[in-house]
């Protein structure tokens, strides 16, 4: 009997460390890497493509650290007339372009972002002769699909540029083939963009890429505009709209 018992237990032991092998290795394959949930929790010393956490979804976002300080998420960029901006609905919701020239980086990210926690909005203009201007506010927010991805929290204004965005708050979003803003007209169609429009616009910085000064009646505030600085007749060489948390 004796004999009998020690082939059993030596066997036992053997079942529980198969076991216990195949656990750890379980453990290793379900292990997570863990990222942080914005630009300014994961401090890059330079700018670049980064991947952040936003609850469960891990994004890749541009982290830019020049412009305006450290721990900025860039939202949306405009270089160069090679980015198509003039896009549908969907586009916008999931987001267009290359994170190291022309994109935006969508409507569905912007309010997780936004929703996570609060965050301040920078956007900075750049004209065609090199001058730069910035607006500035303290706190901004997106809603989510149901709202339109409506712009729901604008805070107070500071900058260079003018505050040429309060006119858009609290307006829901509109392409041209989803018309939600309070004209009588199709804003986005109109003036060839995508924007938080209301009758219709201040700004249009989703709007075409048109080099400058533009004199075509037809294209009166089509371009990437921010009325409080040159007007609703130029467009700009290059935007960064960005977001920090708070």
């Amino acid at each position: 009997m004796k004999p009998i018992c020690l082939v059993l237990c030596l066997f036992s032991l053997g079942l529980i460390y198969l076991a216990n092998a195949e656990i750890g290795e379980n453990v290793k394959v379900q292990s997570f890497k863990k990222y942080s949930s914005s630009c300014k929790e994961l401090n890059p010393k330079k700018s670049g493509v980064q991947k952040i956490q936003v609850g469960s979804d891990v994004i890749e976002v541009y982290c830019d650290v020049t412009i305006a300080g450290k721990g900025w998420l860039v939202v949306q960029r405009r270089v160069s007339v090679e980015e198509n901006f003039f896009r549908n609905w969907t586009s916008y919701q999931a987001g267009f372009g290359d994170l190291k020239t022309n994109f935006f980086l969508g409507l569905n990210n912007l309010n997780k972002i936004t929703a996570l926690e609060p965050q301040e909005l920078y956007i900075q203009m750049v004209d065609f002769t090199g001058a730069k201007r910035y607006a500035h506010y303290n706190l901004f927010s997106v809603g989510n699909v149901y709202s339109n991805y409506s712009l729901t929290q604008l805070g107070v204004y500071s900058g260079s540029a003018g505050d040429s965005l309060r006119y858009h708050l609290n307006q829901p979003f509109s392409t041209f083939d989803k018309d939600n803003d309070k004209s009588s007209i199709n804003c986005a169609a109109r003036y060839l963009g995508a924007w938080w429009y209301k009758d219709c616009l201040y700004s249009n910085l989703n709007g075409a890429y048109l080099s400058g000064n533009y004199t075509t009646p037809d294209l009166y505030g089509s371009g990437i505009t921010w009325g409080d600085w040159k007007g609703f007749w130029y467009s700009y060489k290059t935007v960064n709209i960005m977001v920090r948390p708070k």
